[in-house]
């Protein structure tokens, strides 16, 4: 290794290290303050009141159309086998998250549902179990960056979001949150705090990341 690759990628550690002591956390701010980034809580409104109203109906893919028009003007067509995994989760209580393994191999088996759209899908169709994981949540509750690329192992991307929406119970419990707004409070504080993300694209269409 040459000095300039060595100076290179001291500097990005650095960089890293610097970014993640300036990281405003979720757990520092107080119940008040949390709630409060509500009020610029923003996307696509109309879209969002919509969609918070379908918790009690069979999941068609109608409404994953609609679920994935919310999150990234993206069209998915599940299977018969994965919607019905998806519905079987509308009554799955808050912690028994890690019942939905199977559910989510079968959803991020799909063309263009990775991670987050698959966390999207649980949520609208479970919010009182699921939360939305995204790098802004993300980063807003751990104080680091998203670890997960598109080629991680679908086995670690599900470890991640167990993990995720564990330290988000314990975050609804500690402030005295309701467990079902938190992955918006956690977006809404990491847009508000930290700052543009990395490797971020300009896009016609605002999108949640």
């Amino acid at each position: 290794m040459d000095w300039s690759t060595a100076c290179s990628g001291d500097r990005k550690r650095i960089r890293l290290d610097y970014l993640e002591l300036s990281m405003k956390c979720a757990e520092n701010f107080d119940r008040d303050e949390l709630l409060g980034v509500m009020g610029h809580y923003k996307y696509q409104t109309n879209l969002t009141k919509q969609l918070d109203t379908i918790y009690n109906d069979k999941f068609d893919q109608n409404i994953v159309n609609e679920i994935v028009l919310w999150k990234i003007n993206r069209y998915a067509r599940l299977s018969e086998g994965a919607l019905k995994s998806l519905n079987a989760l509308k009554n799955l209580p808050l912690g028994a998250h890690r019942e939905a393994r199977l559910p989510l191999e079968q959803l991020m088996d799909h063309s263009g549902i990775d991670l987050p759209m698959a966390s999207t899908l649980l949520r609208f169709r479970n919010p009182q179990a699921f939360q939305i994981i995204d790098r802004r949540a993300y980063r807003a509750i751990f104080c680091v960056p998203y670890p997960l690329h598109s080629t991680t192992p679908i086995i670690k991307k599900i470890d991640t979001y167990f993990a995720y929406l564990e330290k988000v119970i314990k975050l609804s419990i500690s402030k005295n949150l309701d467990f079902q707004i938190i992955d918006r409070i956690l977006y809404q504080l990491d847009k508000d705090n930290n700052g543009t993300l990395s490797s971020a694209k300009t896009e016609k269409y605002p999108r949640r990341e």
